[in-house]
């Protein structure tokens, strides 16, 4: 609750100045593809599954992050609908100390991979030359697992997510904006199964920013 305080005190401050001038309201539609970055939590449990330590898990991944939404109520406060898509990725690999080796050599490559989709629903401030919203989903689906380049997950399924977070697009020209997006993905756990190890349910933070076209 207090993540979800805190992302709405910040879109309503963007939006405050921007809803206050009194211009056409936001376009029908709009369409998002950004840079990603995403922050992650370094379990123990999952270290300890995968043989090795919590600081050779991955903790930071990079991909991309899209969007698309429709605006069927544009108002002074306008009522969204669409969908996001997410594909992060990262690796990290350790030296570890080897007895008799004069030198440290790499440990395991661990990999970290994300990828959800998810409906959403967003409520937006401003006009149609920019725009802040704050947005969630309940019924999205992600696939996030840990796993080493030596030993590679054979099984991997859907998990139930949700998310929120907001954001704001800014446009340089008629169909053209810069837009940024920060949300957390809760993502429920994954039982051990064969070929993928066990992971409790975490909350991870993607950061994004890129371009709008309306």
């Amino acid at each position: 609750m207090q993540r979800l305080a805190a992302c709405l005190f910040f879109c309503l401050a963007i939006a405050s100045p921007v809803a206050a001038q009194p211009k056409e309201p936001i376009g029908p539609f709009v369409v998002d593809l950004r840079g990603a970055y995403g922050r992650h939590k370094a379990e123990p449990s999952v270290a300890t599954d995968l043989g090795v330590t919590a600081t050779n898990l991955p903790t930071k991944t990079f991909g991309l992050a899209g969007g698309a939404h429709v605006y069927p109520i544009r108002r002074k406060v306008s009522l969204g609908v669409g969908g996001n898509v997410v594909f992060v990725r990262g690796h990290q690999a350790i030296d570890i100390t080897v007895e008799g080796a004069e030198e440290p050599v790499q440990g395991p490559i661990v990999r970290r991979n994300f990828t959800t989709f998810s409906p959403e629903i967003s409520l937006n401030f401003g006009h149609r030359n920019g725009w802040s919203y704050i947005s969630g989903g309940m019924f999205g689906r992600s696939k996030l697992y840990v796993d080493r380049e030596d030993a590679l997950a054979t099984t991997t399924t859907y998990r139930s997510t949700i998310n929120y977070g907001g954001g704001a697009r800014w446009f340089i020209t008629n169909h053209v904006a810069f837009s940024v997006d920060f949300r957390w993905y809760s993502v429920d756990e994954q039982p051990a199964a064969t070929g993928v190890i066990a992971q409790p349910r975490t909350t991870l933070l993607i950061l994004s920013g890129g371009l709008a076209f309306k």
